[in-house]
C-alpha cells in the first residue's frame, strides 16, 4: 500500500459526508488579562467566539489596533487553550503593524460558548487608549457547503496610563511561560501527496498542542541531516520512499517533545486523513473568497 495519499478525492468525499448544521449567528470578542496598563506592562488580549448554538468549523479575519499613534503593540501570539487546531494561516501581524489576519479550523465542527481562537501578548508603549477591534470576520457552518453565517463583532478599550515610580512594572505573560515545565503533548507525522499542494510533491504535516504556553516553532530533520526550522507543513527534500523525518516542537518555555516518521509507517488512519482534508476546504474557501474579491476590484476598475 501506498505511503500517501491523493487527497483531491477525500475532500469531495468528506465534503458530502459531513453532517448538516443548522446556521445561526456567532459572536466574536476580546478579553483581557487587565483593561488599564501602564506604559511597560505587559498584557495577554484572548481572542474569543461564542457559537450561540451553531456548529462551526472555520474562522478568518482580522483585528485591528486603532489608535493613533499606537498606545500598545503585539509581542507575540499564542495558541496554548485554543479550541482551534488546524492553520492555515496562523495569527500574523502586518507590516504596520495594526492589523492581525487569520484562518482557523475545528476537524467535525464545534459548538462552544466563550471557545479561544487565539491570544496577543501586548506590551503598553505610551499613554492613551486602545481600542481593539475584530473586522472582516467570516464563520462558516459545519455543514459541507462552506456555508456563512452572521457574526457580531464586539471590541476591547485598554486603558494606558502613565508608569508610576511607586508601582513596578507587570508582565502577565512572563508569569505563565516562567511556569511552563510542560512538554508539548504527543503528535503524529502525517505523510500527503496532492497534485494541487506543493507542486505534487510529497509532503509531510504535524500540528503539536502545548496548552500552557503555547508552541512556537518546529525543527525537522530529513534522514539524520542537521534539522530545519519549519511550519506545520515539510515538504520533503528527497522524494523517494525511504524517508524518516524527526520532528521536534518546542513551546514558548523551550519544553520539547520529538515524534518520528519512518518508512514502515505504512498508511494513514482516517481520522488523521480527515484532519489533512479539513485543512483543504478551509483554504480551498479562503482562496475562493480572496479570487472572488480580486475579479470584483478588477470588474470595477
Amino acid at each position: 500500500m501506498k505511503k500517501y495519499i491523493n487527497l483531491k478525492y477525500l475532500v469531495i468525499v468528506v465534503l458530502f459526508g459531513l453532517l448538516p448544521a443548522s446556521a445561526s449567528a456567532a459572536t466574536v470578542y476580546l478579553e483581557a488579562s487587565r483593561n488599564t496598563l501602564q506604559v511597560g506592562d505587559t498584557a495577554i488580549v484572548a481572542v474569543k467566539i461564542n457559537a450561540d448554538g451553531a456548529v462551526l468549523n472555520t474562522v478568518e479575519g482580522e483585528v485591528a489596533l486603532k489608535s493613533s499613534p499606537l498606545s500598545i503593540i503585539i509581542q507575540e501570539f499564542s495558541l496554548a487553550n485554543s479550541s482551534f487546531g488546524l492553520w492555515p494561516r496562523t495569527p500574523s501581524l502586518s507590516s504596520d503593524v495594526r492589523t492581525v489576519s487569520f484562518v482557523g479550523g475545528v476537524p467535525g465542527g464545534f459548538s462552544i460558548e466563550g471557545a479561544t481562537l487565539f491570544k496577543m501578548i501586548v506590551e503598553a508603549k505610551k499613554e492613551g487608549q486602545m481600542i481593539i477591534s475584530p473586522q472582516n470576520i467570516s464563520v462558516y457552518v459545519n455543514d459541507g457547503k462552506g456555508t456563512k453565517i452572521p457574526v457580531q463583532m464586539k471590541s476591547l478599550t485598554i486603558d494606558v496610563v502613565s508608569k508610576k515610580t511607586s508601582v513596578a512594572t507587570q508582565n502577565d505573560w512572563a508569569g505563565i511561560v516562567s511556569q511552563d515545565k510542560t512538554p508539548p503533548e504527543d503528535f503524529l507525522v502525517v505523510l500527503g501527496q496532492d497534485s494541487s499542494l506543493f507542486s505534487g510533491k510529497k509532503f509531510a504535516y504535524f500540528s503539536a498542542v502545548d496548552n500552557q504556553s503555547g508552541i512556537e516553532y518546529y525543527n525537522v530533520s530529513e534522514n539524520g541531516a542537521p534539522a530545519v526550522r519549519s511550519g506545520s507543513a515539510y515538504v520533503f527534500q528527497d522524494q523517494g520512499d525511504n524517508v524518516r523525518l524527526d520532528v521536534t516542537a518546542y513551546d514558548k518555555a523551550g519544553n520539547k517533545k520529538t515524534a518520528t516518521f519512518t518508512p514502515a509507517d505504512n498508511g494513514i488512519s482516517w481520522p488523521l486523513i480527515v484532519i489533512i482534508v479539513v485543512v483543504l476546504i478551509i483554504i480551498y474557501f479562503t482562496f475562493k473568497k480572496s479570487k472572488k474579491n480580486k475579479t470584483n476590484v478588477s470588474t470595477t476598475v
